[in-house]
């Protein structure tokens, strides 16, 4: 164990943010607001960076045990890529102006640890601490999945965005969100997530109150593990190819004019491997992007830029 000085002297070197808002929907689920001490660079919606603490903080009880860490890796930091969410709305339901921003919004859960799997080094740490706390934040902002893909469709009015995620993979949508209604897209977006139980809706009562004042607006919330839904799941999938999602926002998703983004479970994507240029599905239930290329759209891959696009959590 390191002493209280090394500690100090650690921090002070490898720490250059503040968390200046804690919003916790539950014990694992949380917004984290954090300010940095540099320049936040130019970044698009969509996009991400780290986040780091050091492996001499302490872990959450909860968490599958980490073992024994030498003295060389105690003093390192441990770092994972986060996309920056947005607080999409303030509390009279209006979007939040630029100005009134000047921190970076995390939507994070506390990875527990399964066996079989990596021992999870961030999260556990990370949910012990409280606002005042000091963090490490990436100076590179990065990453391809962002809105620059809708080209012209973003200045029509016919056009349409669908977001569909997975709990926290709603993150990189809410600021995407924003960023098409705060500068006035006049086309329809609609914004699907998935669940296990309500209480993981960190984010509905916000788009709520914005579905009222943005009519082009809807917020589509799917439960997995409610009592009136443990017997009878909707998926992404089935809440699609039902024809749900096209019924309640009143059009069809035309591969002409509709850009779907998709970020989260891997099951939910269906992602394929794609060999010679022919793609071999995943096994099992057929993912959003095989349902959606049945459908005439395309999905991007290497150079192919088509109008389905998508983030991978893990």
């Amino acid at each position: 164990m390191l002493d209280e000085d090394a500690i100090k002297e650690l921090s002070n070197k490898h720490y250059n943010g503040t968390i200046i808002g804690i919003e916790r929907t539950h014990e694992t689920l949380a917004l984290f607001r954090i300010k940095t001490d540099f320049p936040v660079p130019g970044y698009k919606p969509g996009q991400y960076t780290t986040l780091g603490l050091g492996y001499w903080e302490p872990r959450h009880e909860d968490a599958s045990k980490e073992g024994e860490l030498n003295d060389k890796k105690i003093r390192r930091l441990v770092r994972r890529a986060y996309s920056v969410s947005h607080p999409v709305a303030d509390e009279t339901g209006d979007l939040y102006k630029p100005a009134m921003i000047d921190y970076l919004e995390f939507y994070i859960v506390m990875v527990i640890g399964k066996e079989g799997r990596p021992v999870p080094g961030l999260t556990p740490r990370l949910f012990l601490k409280n606002e005042g706390d000091r963090i490490n934040v990436g100076h590179k902002f990065t990453g391809e999945y962002t809105l620059d893909c809708m080209g012209d469709i973003r200045d029509s009015a016919g056009g349409l965005a669908v977001f569909a995620g997975t709990g926290t993979g709603e993150g990189p949508h809410n600021r995407m969100i924003w960023e098409l209604l705060s500068t006035g897209y006049k086309g329809k977006i609609a914004s699907i997530i998935i669940v296990r139980y309500k209480n993981d809706l960190a984010y509905e009562e916000k788009y709520r109150m914005l579905e009222k004042k943005h009519p082009n607006f809807s917020y589509h919330a799917l439960t997995t593990r409610e009592a009136d839904t443990l017997h009878n799941k909707v998926y992404v999938q089935d809440y699609i190819e039902s024809g749900a999602l096209e019924k309640k926002i009143g059009r069809k998703m035309d591969p002409s004019d509709t850009h779907i983004f998709l970020c989260g479970n891997p099951k939910m994507l269906g992602i394929p491997k794609v060999r010679e240029g022919k793609k071999i599905w995943p096994e099992g239930k057929m993912g959003v992007i095989q349902l959606m290329e049945n459908r005439g759209f395309v999905m991007d891959y290497g150079r192919t830029k088509g109008n389905i696009h998508y983030e991978k959590y893990w």
